[in-house]
């Protein structure tokens, strides 16, 4: 199963590599409106990702959300497959950390409750299944997170109804799949 995760992962990030700049614009414009068309908009936490390397992107619901007043909380990895939730107060004053993601230059800490995950993924299937990209931050992250809404994001090359999954593999509760040729 190890192989044929690594096979389809490969396939599918060099799929996601040649998307061109308006077709993730176009992508982000559709996650958002999904997003927003589905959640009400009083005063939440949002845990997300910053999109890197072509990752379905999160900043329109990220901008709305800060204005609207929304906590917005992203992760920073850490060892041993643990992630620490950092306060995004902009979206301007980003750093550079660990495998290429993005997180607030100035740490800020957040150990509260959260109303919804956004979760990247490589692959997902209808059945709400996600393969991430093997390093099991996320399903040791959402294990614990069973009160918390859960959406996974990607692209509609990324669905896969032969997903192979594992027993460790947390589902999502919802699917936001953007239509790309």
């Amino acid at each position: 199963m190890i192989a044929l995760k690594k096979k389809l992962r490969k396939e599918i990030i060099a799929k996601r590599n040649q998307l061109t700049p308006s077709e993730v614009l176009l992508a982000e414009e559709y996650i958002a409106a999904a997003f927003w068309d589905q959640v009400p908009q009083g005063a939440a936490v949002l845990h997300t990702y910053l999109p890197i390397n072509k990752e379905a992107s999160t900043y329109k619901i990220i901008k709305k959300a800060l204005a609207l007043g929304w906590k917005v909380v992203v992760p920073k990895t850490l060892p041993n497959r643990e992630l620490k939730h950092l306060i995004l107060h902009s979206v301007e004053h980003l750093r550079e950390e660990r495998f290429g993601t993005l997180i607030p230059a100035i740490e800020e800490e957040y150990t509260g409750d959260f109303d919804h995950v956004l979760v990247p993924g490589v692959a997902f299937s209808s059945n709400l299944g996600r393969m991430g990209y093997g390093g099991g931050y996320y399903d040791t992250f959402l294990s614990t997170k069973k009160n918390t809404k859960k959406w996974g994001i990607g692209y509609s090359f990324q669905m896969n109804e032969n997903l192979p999954l594992e027993e460790h593999d947390v589902k999502m509760d919802a699917l936001i799949i953007a239509p790309v040729n």
